[in-house]
């Protein structure tokens, strides 16, 4: 088990305000939706899962991790993250993650229907000394900062590792047959490490964590401008599906939305 016990304790009203949406889509071809999605918006914590799996496993293993890190997230872990430095609450988000694999795993080798069931996981945590953002697989995580959305997370696929070696550049990955290789997974081995990253809180930036199936299909620069010109963040969420339902919908399609909304301005997303 993991041992919450805080280092130190910070001040709540330093905690920060966030609104967010989340939509999932079952697409236009899939027979059924192995996308996940949730939050916790009293701890400031939101997640995406993508299933993979014969039958339904892909769907039990997605379900799994996210109830799994929600319970967690409503019994000791959201509190004591709220406690502690910043650097510390990553480290607790990490091992949560941990036990969340754990878990997924054991599930995969008990029941012969849901053998080698795995997910990918994203999720992001709004802590009073930044934000924490950690994710297993391919599923993104994009920051929207002064009108520029960059992906923060970096791939956990075959392509990234080859690009990262100089064997493929960056516009040969995007044409790759084989880009939906992923290279670890909640569920599939007995550990994992997940990428657990932080950066300030800056009022006014947005947070997007989604699947494969919109990141496959719509540019960096479409997803901006989708962003950009919503008036609401249900709405940029809405349209940013439905575009990649135009675009084949090959896949399932979740994205969530988030939002540091310390002092709202008419000119940002206002959000729901």
């Amino acid at each position: 088990m993991i041992d919450f016990t805080p280092m130190f304790h910070t001040v709540a009203s330093l905690m920060p305000k966030v609104l967010a949406t989340g939509l999932s889509d079952i697409g236009l071809v899939r027979e059924n939706n192995e996308d996940v999605w949730a939050e916790v918006p009293q701890k400031r914590f939101y997640i995406l899962a993508d299933g993979m799996g014969g039958h339904l496993a892909g769907e039990v293993a997605a379900r799994e991790a996210v109830d799994e890190l929600i319970a967690l997230i409503n019994d000791d872990l959201g509190s004591q993250m709220e406690q502690v430095g910043l650097e510390e609450a990553r480290h607790l988000l990490a091992a949560a993650i941990g036990e969340v694999n754990i878990h997924v795993y054991r599930m995969g080798r008990k029941d012969p229907a849901l053998r080698g069931m795995g997910t990918t996981l994203c999720c992001l945590y709004f802590h009073p000394q930044g934000v924490i953002y950690a994710h297993v697989g391919d599923s993104r995580i994009y920051r929207m900062h002064e009108n520029q959305l960059t992906q923060v997370s970096k791939d956990h696929s075959l392509l990234r590792e080859l690009v990262d070696l100089g064997e493929l550049t960056e516009r040969q990955a995007e044409e790759h047959a084989y880009k939906n290789i992923i290279t670890k997974a909640i569920g599939t081995e007995p550990s994992v490490d997940p990428a657990v990253q932080s950066c300030d809180t800056v009022d006014g930036d947005l947070y997007m964590m989604c699947t494969d199936g919109l990141s496959d299909l719509l540019s960096r620069k479409e997803m901006e401008e989708i962003l950009l010109a919503a008036s609401s963040l249900k709405k940029a969420a809405n349209e940013l599906v439905a575009v990649a339902k135009e675009k084949g919908g090959y896949d399932n399609i979740t994205v969530v939305i988030a939002k540091v909304n310390e002092k709202p301005r008419k000119k940002h997303l206002p959000g729901q």
